[in-house]
C-alpha cells in the first residue's frame, strides 16, 4: 500500500511539473508553434487534481443480542479520503482517475481496490452519445448512491453493500433536454476458483420529470450466473426521486435486491430511504430515515458466522433515524463542519458483507446509536478552491 501511495503522489509530482515546464517553454515558443500552444493551453485548462478528506471523532454504542452487554466504540478517522485526476486529451476522448486508500484488497479485475477509477472516455461531437471503458462507477439509479460519500453518513443495506465500482464499458445517450439513457457491462462475481465467468448487466437512466424539479434515478442490474454460485438469479433494481421545492431537496429513493454479491444468498433485501435538507448557503440541515428489510425464502436458513458457529437468522425490519446539521463556512468552497446523531433498531448488519465498511459492521447487535462530529474538506490542487 506504501508502494502505491508513492507511486501516485509521484504522478502527481510528475503532472503538476510538466504543466508549470510547458507554460514557461511555451512562452518562447514563436508563431509557428501557436497550434502546440494552443493544445496544452487546452489540456491544461481541462485537467483536474482534486483532494476530498473527511475526518470525523465517532463514538459508536450498540447492545449485543448474544448477552445484553452494552458496547461503545470511539475514534478518530478519516472516513473517506480520495485523490482524483481527470482531463480532456482534446474535445471527444478524456480519462479519470480516482484513489482511495481506506481499501487496499486485489479485486477481481486485477487491479486493486482502493483504486476507483481508472478509465478512458469518449463525448460524441454533438454531445449525445458518451463511451467509457475501464474501471468506474455502477450508475445505481438512487440519490442515495448520487451523491458524493463524503456527503453520506449512514447508507440503506443495499446502498451499504452493493458494489458500485466496477471494471467493464458503459454506452450512454444523452438527449438534447439532459435526459441520460445509459447501458453497462461489467464483471460480475468470481466463482470458487477465483475464475470470473460471469457478466453484470446494468440499465439506468438518469434525467427529470419536471427540470430543475423532479429528477429522476432508476436503474436495473443483473448477473448472468454462469456459475451457478445462486439459488436464484441475481438483480437489483433502483428506483429514485429528487425533489426541489424552493430551499428544501427531497430525495426518495426504493431499492430491491436479491441473491447479488456481498448479499445472503436465498433472501430478499428491500431500503427505502427519504431525506429532507433544507439547502441553505451555509447551514444544510437534514434529516433522514431508512426502513430496511431482509425476508429470508426459506424459514429455516442458517449461517455460519466467522468463529465457525452456526445460527438461525431471522427476517428483520430495520429502522434508522437520523438527523445531521451542516455548516459551510466559506460559501461556495467545499469545506464543511457537521455534527451527526442516528439511532438504528434492531441494527443486524450481519444480513450482508458491507461494501462501504462505516460504520464499523459488527455481527450482531439489537440497537445502535451513533454520534459523528468532524470536518470535510475538498478542492482542486490545480486551480485552487
Amino acid at each position: 500500500m506504501k508502494k502505491n501511495i508513492i507511486l501516485l503522489f509521484a504522478l502527481v509530482l510528475l503532472v503538476i511539473a510538466n504543466v508549470n515546464a510547458q507554460d514557461q517553454s511555451l512562452s518562447t515558443k514563436d508563431s509557428t508553434n501557436i497550434k502546440e500552444s494552443n493544445y496544452w493551453q487546452f489540456f491544461k485548462k481541462n485537467l483536474s487534481l482534486t483532494v476530498d478528506a473527511r475526518m470525523d471523532f465517532t463514538h459508536l454504542g450498540y447492545q449485543d443480542d448474544m448477552n445484553g452487554v452494552y458496547n461503545s466504540d470511539q475514534r478518530f478517522q478519516f472516513s473517506d479520503f480520495r485523490i482524483g485526476m481527470s482531463g480532456m486529451l482534446n474535445k471527444n476522448f478524456g480519462f479519470n482517475f480516482l484513489y482511495s486508500p481506506n481499501a487496499s484488497d486485489i479485486g477481481e479485475d486485477n487491479i486493486s481496490d482502493d483504486i476507483l477509477y481508472a478509465n478512458f472516455t469518449y463525448l460524441s461531437d454533438n454531445g449525445h452519445w458518451f463511451f467509457q471503458a475501464g474501471k468506474g462507477f455502477l450508475n445505481v439509479g438512487t440519490a442515495e448512491q448520487y451523491y458524493d460519500p463524503n456527503d453520506v453518513y449512514t447508507y440503506s443495506i443495499i446502498g451499504n453493500n452493493l458494489g458500485v465500482y466496477k471494471t467493464g464499458v458503459t454506452v450512454q445517450y444523452n438527449t438534447t433536454s439532459g435526459q441520460s439513457f445509459g447501458a453497462q457491462v461489467v464483471n460480475g462475481n468470481a466463482d470458487s476458483l477465483g475464475n470470473q465467468m460471469n457478466m453484470e448487466y446494468n440499465l439506468y437512466w438518469y434525467g427529470f420529470i419536471v427540470k430543475d424539479k423532479i429528477n429522476t434515478f432508476a436503474s436495473a442490474t443483473t448477473i448472468d450466473d454462469k456459475s451457478n454460485l445462486s439459488t436464484g438469479t441475481p438483480y437489483v433494481v433502483n428506483l429514485g426521486l429528487q425533489w426541489t421545492l424552493g430551499d428544501f431537496i427531497i430525495d426518495t429513493d426504493y431499492a430491491i435486491a436479491e441473491n447479488m454479491p456481498n448479499f445472503y444468498d436465498n433472501a430478499l433485501y428491500q431500503s427505502a430511504p427519504i431525506k429532507v435538507m433544507y439547502n441553505g448557503k451555509k447551514f444544510r440541515p437534514y434529516i433522514k430515515y431508512i426502513y430496511n428489510n431482509v425476508n429470508f425464502n426459506d424459514p429455516n436458513y442458517q449461517i455460519t458466522l466467522d468463529d465457525g458457529t452456526v445460527q438461525d437468522v431471522e427476517n428483520a425490519n430495520v429502522h434508522t433515524l437520523e438527523v445531521a446539521l451542516q455548516y459551510y463556512p466559506i460559501e461556495g468552497k467545499n469545506i464543511r463542519l457537521h455534527l451527526v446523531g442516528s439511532y438504528t433498531t434492531d441494527a443486524n448488519i450481519m444480513y450482508g458483507t458491507p461494501e462501504n465498511n462505516y460504520p464499523d459492521s459488527r455481527q450482531h447487535y439489537n440497537a445502535q446509536f451513533q454520534v459523528m462530529a468532524g470536518i470535510r474538506v475538498g478542492f482542486d490542487a490545480l486551480k485552487g478552491w
